[in-house]
């Protein structure tokens, strides 16, 4: 239970502290005071979402300070587990900056705000002033349906097979799929490997084909610039080698005279060698260069292939082989994909059969359920006063869905609720027929009817502190004092706290709380006050009264105070 509560710098709230107990605890005062704002803090320390507008005006952050003790066992359990020990106390605070920086602390130390808002609602639940408008949208039935029968764990467990279905369903989808499409693509794909493989394409291929091409294209040129080579060196009697031969044999004579010419004679030995080295080489060259036709249109032929290929493939002759190294992968592929489909239609089967087992035995829990509710609700209607209402739980009747394996079988329809959908039907007056809750029920009836269902789910639950957000709307009078007599009953095993404008509830309350609203020094200022016995007698008096408190006022409200005690 909730056993303290500090708030500083919340909205218009600079600070405050309440000491709290168990039982029923009453939250009032006038209109815009800030009761809902104490609610919302509690709410920021269960970890709902905190937006900077929270901040107190000329405040840099605001802070929430609750302290917790007698929590369910399984919650310090999963504290335990997430790395916080905890005794008898959990101290949660979480502070809200302006910077953005917001940080949450539990029993000192920081934790993740996911695990703060994972552990809150064991901690605490909220009713709002709204929620009873859910009962207006039929969807949320079956939740409410589930909560009574206490088989949200089921239908969480039905949720998660359903998952389960459906991502094996997705992949087994995506398997066959890429195996479709990559049989369509076989054919194409083996006509492109095997005119990779034909092409026998080796990188640097092209070049040197071009190199060889451009050598035959102009065979006629090299023969005749070869074979004047050679004559030029060393054929005929003007020939540059034997001229250079005869005065080389000149000169030897003249470096027996003169031995400074020696070197000159070594260089035109050595260039005689090279010229006649030179003219060799030419009168090879001269001997296989040939002009073969057939040999260059062979040439053209594999070039013009190599550039088709080369268009074809866009790349070049390394990236067509990659490519031809690529389709093998896949046509390989395709076989293991084939051998891959088995495997995962038994995942499906698997999980189709998991998920419409849990199904079928959610649905029949919670059929066997609706009677119960029934019979439970109309006795808690009853006694919000509502005698003669009839209610029910109707379950829709089973589509004609035509068949759609695994999401669709005998005409019903597989979704992560299960199979079912369910609808609230009740009728106020005796003797008239049940029609559609959210079409007919006053805003009143809502009220009573939420509450209704929240004491007889709440009563199962482990949730030690429950917070209702003026859970009176739109009644009154005689109903006042019964809704007020039903939180009381409820507070009997949970810690209740209450904003209301009824002073019918707020006598019931074992604890009670006046929040008032005042302007100083030019600001606005909230304050929490706990009230002693007479100060409960003058706020119940007040909200009896309204702006001016009678004596007979007093004396209505002490009597009811007295009553409530």
């Amino acid at each position: 239970m909730l056993r303290e509560l500090r708030i500083k710098n919340f909205a218009v709230i600079d600070e405050a502290a309440l000491e709290l107990e168990a039982g029923l605890v009453a939250l009032t005062g006038e209109t815009g005071a800030g009761k809902t704002i104490v609610l919302g803090a509690l709410g920021i320390a269960a970890g709902a979402r905190a937006s900077t507008e929270l901040i107190r005006h000329g405040e840099d952050e605001a802070s929430v300070e609750a302290l917790f003790e007698s929590f369910p066992p399984a919650l310090a359990e999963k504290l335990k587990h997430a790395g916080h020990d905890v005794d008898d106390e959990l101290v949660v605070k979480r502070v809200v900056s302006r910077s953005g920086k917001n940080r949450v602390y539990l029993n000192g130390g920081l934790c993740p705000l996911a695990i703060l808002s994972d552990i809150g609602p064991a901690l605490i639940h909220i009713y709002g002033q709204h929620e009873h408008q859910a009962l207006l949208k039929p969807e949320s039935h079956l939740e409410l349906l589930d909560s009574y029968a206490g088989l949200d764990e089921k239908a969480a467990d039905m949720a998660r097979k359903y998952a389960a279905l459906a991502a094996a369903w997705n992949e087994l989808s995506r398997a066959r799929e890429s195996l479709e499409k990559t049989r369509r693509e076989e054919e194409w794909l083996r006509s492109q490997m095997e005119e990779i493989a034909r092409a026998a394409l080796e990188p640097g291929e092209e070049e040197k084909l071009k190199e060889k091409r451009n050598i035959l294209m102009h065979a006629e040129k090299l023969y005749q610039g070869c074979q004047e080579g050679e004559e030029l060196l060393y054929e005929g009697d003007e020939a540059v080698a034997g001229r250079v031969g005869r005065y080389a044999s000149r000169l030897r004579e003249l470096a027996r005279i003169d031995s400074a010419l020696s070197p000159a004679v070594e260089l035109l030995d050595a260039a005689a060698a090279q010229l006649e080295e030179a003219a060799a080489l030419l009168r090879r060259h001269t001997g296989q260069v040939r002009f073969d036709p057939a040999e260059q249109e062979q040439m053209e032929s594999r070039l013009a292939e190599i550039g088709r290929l080369k268009r074809k493939y866009s790349g070049t002759i390394e990236d067509i082989v990659r490519r031809g190294e690529e389709i093998a992968a896949q046509l390989k592929s395709l076989e293991h994909g084939a051998e891959e489909i088995p495997a995962l239609e038994h995942a499906v089967e698997t999980a189709r059969r998991s998920a419409w087992e849990a199904a079928e035995a959610l649905a029949r829990e919670r059929r066997k359920a609706a009677g119960k509710f029934k019979k439970e609700m109309e006795k808690e209607l009853a006694a919000l006063g509502m005698a003669g209402t009839s209610f029910e739980a109707r379950f829709a009747d089973d589509a004609e869905t035509a068949d759609a394996p695994p999401f669709a079988a005998g005409g019903k329809q597989l979704t992560e609720r299960g199979t079912d959908e369910v609808e609230f039907y009740f009728s106020p007056n005796p003797g008239e027929p049940v029609k559609p809750l959210a079409r007919i029920a006053s805003g009143g009836e809502l009220s009573r009817l939420m509450l209704a269902i929240k004491s007889l789910t709440l009563a199962r639950g482990e949730i030690p502190t429950l917070l209702f957000d003026e859970v009176d709307a739109g009644i009154g009078g005689r109903v006042a004092e019964i809704v007020g007599q039903k939180l009381k009953k409820v507070a009997a095993a949970h810690q209740v706290i209450c904003v209301t404008h009824l002073p019918q509830i707020a006598a019931l309350a074992d604890a009670h709380y006046a929040i008032e609203k005042e302007v100083a020094r030019g600001r606005t200022f909230t304050r929490v006050k706990r009230l002693g016995e007479r100060e409960r007698v003058a706020e119940v008096a007040r909200m009896l009264a309204g702006v001016k408190v009678t004596d007979k006022a007093l004396r209505h409200a002490e009597e009811m105070v007295r009553s409530g005690r």
